[in-house]
């Protein structure tokens, strides 16, 4: 990077949170090098998502809550109650 640091823009930090917010997204640090910032602007990028939502384009906010909503569903059809692993044998006992 040069000695003047890059700064997103508001299009691209909505391309960071949608990039973000998909399943399988990519690594904050992999994002970062992509666009020729620090793994830091990323994070806090990610972490005022919430303030950068108010930013975003009616079609961008409709792909984050979609995004969302997926990663939501995902996150019920993994989340394991106590039993779920038990073997043939301790059910029975």
């Amino acid at each position: 990077m040069s000695d003047k640091a890059k700064r997103l823009n508001e299009s691209q930090r909505s391309e960071v949170i949608s990039k973000l917010s998909q399943t399988n997204s990519p690594s904050k640090r992999s994002i970062a090098r992509q666009y020729q910032v620090s793994e830091a602007s990323i994070r806090k990028v990610w972490a005022k998502r919430e303030v950068c939502s108010d930013l975003m384009s009616e079609e961008t906010k409709k792909k984050f809550r979609a995004s969302i909503g997926r990663f939501k569903e995902m996150e019920d059809k993994f989340t394991f109650k106590p039993g779920d692993f038990e073997s043939e044998t301790q059910k029975r006992a």
